[in-house]
């Protein structure tokens, strides 16, 4: 029949279709065993790239520049203007930086100085040696010398200036009190006297002179030596082990735990002076900015990890502070009293600070931190990076360029011009949805949208800076002085280095020298009234040497400069206070 010559082709069918299956099953386990080693390499690939990740924002080499390159970015912005900038007036101006703070009026020079310096110029830069002590050596020539100048005329004389070092040496103030009695007949005895059996004479007084108060008693040291120990360590990193070689050098060795006894002193007499520096920032800046740091503090077995908080007040102060532990409870007493505008990176522990019903601070957001956060995914995506940092610096440069622009304008001006920049970079934000959620551009994304009411305060007031650039700069001199003691022996250590660096950073805002401060303050402050140590900060101190008496005055110049015959009189008590 017809359907049994069938059979044999169904049946071959049939056993060929079976022996395709099987071969695609081999194909299918060949297959899932490729597809499983490959998601097993992308996983392996995917961990190098977190690890090379941690590492390049993590393990950064120090004080490394995060730059990028400027024609990069220069692209990227006239990319993000013809995507992003549809009816936004951006200022189309190039800039010649990378999002730093530079002043924008013209140097000296007559370089425009709205952008960083370069770095690369040609050429010695000429030292202006006009401050420094002057002397004159003439050199005549060998036969004018052998011939007394006899035969020749003197028709001019060729000029050149030298730098010279002499090498800092100590010297020894010898303090002579010559001792005087009276040139008069002494006193005879009253009859009651004599039946006493006193001797018939009795000795005249000695006059002596009092010490100056200039000096501290039982102080081996004058001030001038121990402001220098104080600057040495805490300007210029040099730990009082270093300072004790040093000291050898300049002929006179001077132990450590000397030096340490001179500190502590020292402290004492001038932590009440930072205090009130403290108190008027709470009570009456309208802006503070704040940042902090690790401070290691030696412990058993190894070392405590405490802080140090820095706190730079518009109203010309700035202050260091300690604390054990890095939370809101500590912050916010440090700051007890203020309730103006804070700025600082989005740290959880400033958040009750924010919250507060009483006294509320008001954020104030960081564009550098902002910057960080975008700097950091050029490895990942550089094309939307560079958009996103070409964007963040056309906002520092209308920031810096706006500076010359006289209050209260510069408010309505600033906020003109960064406006748009503004708008530009949030449009640029929402193109972030689809980055992966553990990239660096959904970190982005996250930190814009959390911080997004504070980094836009800095429109409502031209007074708020639109970085916290300036307290990193701070904390870098103690960073840098980790690297020289390693570690704070104990808390004591820690409130002498708050306490002088507070001083110190001071006199730079105010432009003082630090040493000659120190050394005038250390002499005044023993004898200067607690309740107005504030007059001594280096914010008024220029007025308060403008109003000091004599006898104030007496006592901040060295002893070394006082006439040998001049009896130094007290100073009277209680000294007056200048403000009010």
């Amino acid at each position: 029949m017809p359907g049994c010559r069938k059979c044999p082709r169904l049946i071959a069918d049939l056993d060929a279709a079976e022996l395709r299956a099987t071969q695609l099953e081999v194909e299918n386990d060949v297959l899932g065993q490729e597809l499983a080693e490959a998601l097993k390499l992308i996983e392996l690939q995917k961990a190098d790239l977190d690890r090379f990740e941690a590492v390049f924002k993590e393990r950064r080499p120090p004080n490394c520049p995060e730059r990028a390159p400027e024609g990069q970015l220069q692209l990227a912005m006239a990319r993000v203007l013809a995507e992003h900038g549809e009816g936004l007036d951006v200022d189309d101006t190039g800039s010649d930086d990378n999002g730093t703070d530079s002043p924008t009026s013209e140097t000296s020079s007559g370089r425009p100085s709205g952008g960083r310096r370069n770095r690369h110029e040609h050429g010695r830069r000429r030292l202006d040696m006009t401050g420094l002590p002057v002397q004159e050596v003439t050199y005549d020539p060998p036969e004018v010398i052998a011939a007394n100048g006899v035969g020749y005329r003197l028709i001019g004389a060729e000029r050149s200036s030298r730098l010279v070092f002499r090498v800092a040496t100590y010297m020894r103030l010898e303090i002579v009190r010559n001792q005087w009695v009276r040139e008069e007949p002494p006193a005879r005895l009253s009859l009651r006297q004599q039946l006493a059996g006193l001797p018939e004479l009795a000795l005249p007084p000695v006059h002596i002179a009092p010490l100056p108060d200039c000096l501290w008693p039982r102080f081996m040291a004058d001030t001038s030596v121990i402001a220098n120990v104080v600057l040495s360590k805490y300007a210029d990193h040099l730990p009082l082990n270093r300072q004790e070689t040093i000291s050898g050098r300049h002929g006179f060795t001077i132990p450590r735990s000397t030096q340490c006894g001179w500190l502590g002193a020292a402290h004492a007499v001038s932590h009440r002076i930072v205090d009130a520096m403290m108190e008027e920032s709470c009570r009456d800046a309208f802006c503070i900015a704040t940042d902090a740091t690790g401070a290691p503090l030696k412990a058993k077995g190894g070392t405590d990890n405490w802080h140090v908080f820095v706190f730079i007040a518009d109203n010309g102060h700035v202050v260091f502070r300690h604390t054990k532990v890095h939370s809101s409870v500590e912050v916010q007493k440090m700051l007890k009293g203020f309730n103006g505008m804070l700025l600082a990176d989005a740290s959880n522990v400033y958040d009750r600070l924010y919250k507060s019903p009483v006294d509320p601070v008001t954020e104030c957001g960081c564009w550098a931190h902002m910057r960080r956060y975008v700097w950091q995914a050029l490895p990942v995506d550089a094309t939307r990076a560079c958009e996103g940092l070409a964007i963040i610096q056309r906002l520092f440069q209308v920031d810096r360029e706006c500076s010359t622009v006289p209050m209260p304008q510069r408010t309505a001006t600033r906020a003109a011009r960064a406006g748009p920049v503004l708008i530009l970079f949030e449009r640029w934000v929402t193109t972030l949805k689809d980055a992966d959620p553990r990239s660096p551009l959904a970190a982005v994304a996250t930190y814009f949208q959390n911080q997004k009411a504070a980094l836009r305060r800095f429109l409502d007031d031209a007074r708020l800076p639109i970085h916290n650039n300036r307290s990193e700069a701070q904390l870098r001199a103690l960073v840098l002085g980790r690297n020289n003691w390693n570690y704070f022996a104990n808390e004591t250590g820690l409130k002498w280095y708050t306490t002088f660096r507070s001083l110190i950073a001071s006199c730079i805002v105010h432009k003082l020298n630090p040493q000659t401060y120190l050394e005038q303050v250390l002499r005044l402050a023993p004898h200067w009234s607690t309740a107005h140590m504030l007059e001594l900060s280096p914010k008024y101190w220029q007025r308060t040497l403008a109003s000091l008496s004599e006898n104030e005055r007496t006592l901040i110049r060295p002893a070394g400069e006082l006439q040998s015959h001049t009896v130094v009189a007290a100073v009277p008590t209680p000294i007056r206070h200048i403000f009010g």
